[in-house]
């Protein structure tokens, strides 16, 4: 894998691109759009997308707004418009390559905003799709009151931070140099950097949600669709992902259940079981 980092700039923030590209040797064929999760950053993946690169396939990922080397105020992503902006610059850069599309959490669940945005023919169809973990219940079972407020409350300040609830214990299996270290546990929650959201980013994944849940089950699709999901991960459990999956018409999907794995399938001690699953729903890919 090569990697290369780029800034560049929309609406006069400054954005932090990372490029994936395939090991010296094997031809690129394809790019991959990646969206990282909600305070994590695109150098965190160095470490999942190679058999993406392994394959031929260009990895693309800007920081979001508030995240990681982009500028901006942290946790907080601007407006899905903002989003939709950073996407278009990335389907300019890849030019005439086939892509496809690919997230976890947040960005598990952006990543289907953007493949219902396409299947509604508002963007190119990519040629794949992977979501891992996807965050599909923005409101973590918050009460239908709790909702309403933060909604209204986000028209009026969006920029207002609030609890996620995440922790890195919810998202991987602690080390176990640390377990009962207390300060170690926090330092790692810190870096994490999934405890705060802006009021207002929270109010545009809620809604996000609501979208797909509304466009994705009516359509019929061909596009190879991969999901993968830890049987216990708590902050988007393997219920709520299997009743989503269960409503999609889809012709070529697939769906990966990782027995003890929590949030992040990548950082778990039996990561290799994803990793294999992906070169094997890779090397099926018609590119």
């Amino acid at each position: 894998m090569i990697i290369s980092e780029i800034d560049f700039h929309i609406e006069g923030h400054q954005l932090r691109r990372t490029i994936f590209d395939p090991p010296n040797g094997i031809k690129t064929r394809a790019a991959c759009l990646f969206t990282h999760g909600q305070g994590d950053n695109s150098g965190r993946y160095k470490d999942v997308l190679h058999p993406f690169t392994e394959a031929g396939i260009r990895c693309i990922s800007v920081d979001l707004l508030g995240h990681g080397m982009s500028s901006g105020r942290r946790g907080n992503c601007g407006n899905i418009k903002f989003v939709d902006q950073i996407i278009q610059n990335n389907l300019d850069l890849i030019g005439a390559l086939p892509y496809g599309i690919a997230g976890h959490s947040m960005g598990g669940l952006l990543t289907l905003r953007h493949l219902s945005l396409a299947l509604e023919g508002k963007l190119p169809k990519p040629a794949f799709c992977w979501v891992n973990s996807p965050l599909l219940n923005p409101a973590q079972n918050r009460s239908a009151l709790f909702v309403k407020l933060a909604l209204t409350l986000a028209k009026i300040a969006p920029n207002v931070s609030i609890k996620t609830g995440a922790s890195a214990e919810l998202c991987r299996t602690p080390d176990d140099s640390i377990i009962g270290d207390s300060k170690a546990l926090s330092l790692m929650n810190s870096i994490h950097g999934h405890q705060k959201i802006s009021i207002g980013w929270g109010a545009e994944l809620i809604n996000i949600s609501r979208y797909i849940y509304s466009v994705l089950p009516e359509h019929n699709s061909d596009i190879p669709f991969l999901f993968s999901q830890g049987d216990s991960d708590l902050i988007c459990p393997h219920s709520i992902a299997e009743g989503f999956y269960a409503q999609l018409n889809f012709s070529n999907k697939r769906l990966e259940i990782f027995t003890n794995m929590r949030h992040e399938t990548f950082a778990e001690p039996n990561k290799e079981e994803l990793f294999k699953a992906l070169r094997e729903w890779i090397s099926q890919l018609d590119l």
